[in-house]
């Protein structure tokens, strides 16, 4: 029994030691590719500044890794892996990558703002639309509310309440960190309808079964925007005057 326990420890130390190893070299690549990109205000200049910083990064990735780290890299698909890893990682993390694709976000809004033919970030959902969140599952919906409750959730994203126009309140389990969740502050807020399945931080303040997935908000004193990456198209269709589809 002794040496079960033992080798399970071994067999434990040894996985989280390797997921370390795989986590280190994702950082330090995306770190260094932060620093390559630098400066850069022009979204296209920053994708093509961004491609060439990484091709260059990835490129060499071998021969900046250390003998414990190219042990790691070389077996399966682990080089896969820590590749597709990199990119989501910069534009998370790094703050000029991050602040180029907000503020060409933000100039977009500014120029649909001015086309009086559409109204960019429409919303379609409100305090009297809750009876019927259980038939809009998985689907995407759009609305402002004022934020009365706020909590930090396992992977460092807020769990947060808001009340809604025309009155009940909804609790918004976020997949972006804005800094707009701030008690008391008007927020409008895109994401998916989705069950509170095994999420500690939902169970333990969310009573009512059901949370929005957020992965758009926007400052309404600001008119500023935070987005997850990747949801570029989706928050472009919005700006168009356009509820994004959900793919169920």
């Amino acid at each position: 029994m002794k040496k079960i326990v033992f080798l399970s420890i071994i067999i434990l130390i040894s996985t989280n030691t390797f997921s370390q190893s795989i986590e280190s070299i994702v950082k330090r690549v995306s770190n260094e590719i932060c620093d390559c990109v630098g400066e850069i205000t022009d979204k296209s200049e920053l994708r093509k500044k961004l491609k060439e910083c990484s091709d260059d990064k990835i490129n060499h990735i071998m021969n900046n890794s250390t003998k414990a780290e190219n042990k790691v890299l070389l077996e399966g698909n682990n080089l896969k892996n820590v590749i597709s890893q990199i990119e989501p990682n910069v534009i998370i993390n790094c703050e000029n990558v991050k602040r180029t694709i907000e503020q060409n976000l933000e100039n977009e809004v500014d120029k649909v703002s001015s086309d009086k033919s559409i109204t960019p970030c429409p919303t379609n959902f409100t305090g009297k639309d809750l009876k019927k969140i259980k038939k809009q599952d998985g689907e995407i919906i759009a609305f402002n509310g004022l934020v009365t409750q706020v909590y930090t959730a396992h992977n460092d994203k807020p769990y947060y309440e808001v009340k809604l126009e025309g009155g009940n309140t909804i609790w918004i389990a976020s997949l972006v960190k804005s800094g707009y969740e701030v008690k008391d502050n008007i927020i409008r807020i895109l994401g998916y309808v989705a069950k509170v399945n095994n999420d500690k931080i939902a169970e333990k303040y969310n009573k009512t079964g059901y949370h929005i997935l957020a992965f758009c908000v926007i400052d309404m004193k600001t008119k500023q925007i935070a987005m997850m990456p990747g949801s570029e198209l989706q928050i472009k269709e919005w700006m168009n005057g356009k509820i994004p589809k959900s793919e169920k």
